[in-house]
């Protein structure tokens, strides 16, 4: 599996691991959800969780993710960046293999 991380997102996840994790089992879990609306595709999402039976391992610089299977499509060839602005501090994912919806964009209105 594919999977880039700028060295913004590097460092502030090492930094948040060594703060949080309970366990050196544990790794980032990378994770793709149905999004809220019709056509915005997946939503995506990280969080410290121990390898389950079927994720893929993946080692990027001294980081280590946790993909499941139902995530690992979404997600081949992802970058993940940090990034720190007035409008927008945070983690953002960019994954060029997301299937945006079924192209009948909405949310709950016709």
């Amino acid at each position: 599996m594919n999977l880039t991380v700028t060295p913004g997102a590097q460092q502030r996840l090492e930094t948040l691991v060594g703060e949080r994790a309970t366990s050196p089992d544990q790794a980032i879990r990378l994770f793709a959800q149905a999004g809220g609306c019709a056509c915005s595709g997946p939503r995506f999402g990280m969080g410290l969780d121990e390898a389950g039976d079927g994720d893929a391992v993946v080692k990027v610089g001294g980081l280590t993710f946790l993909i499941d299977a139902a995530s690992a499509t979404a997600l081949e060839g992802a970058s993940i960046d940090y990034v720190e602005g007035v409008m927008q501090t945070g983690f953002s994912i960019d994954a060029p293999n997301a299937q945006s919806g079924d192209g009948a964009c909405g949310c709950g209105g016709h």
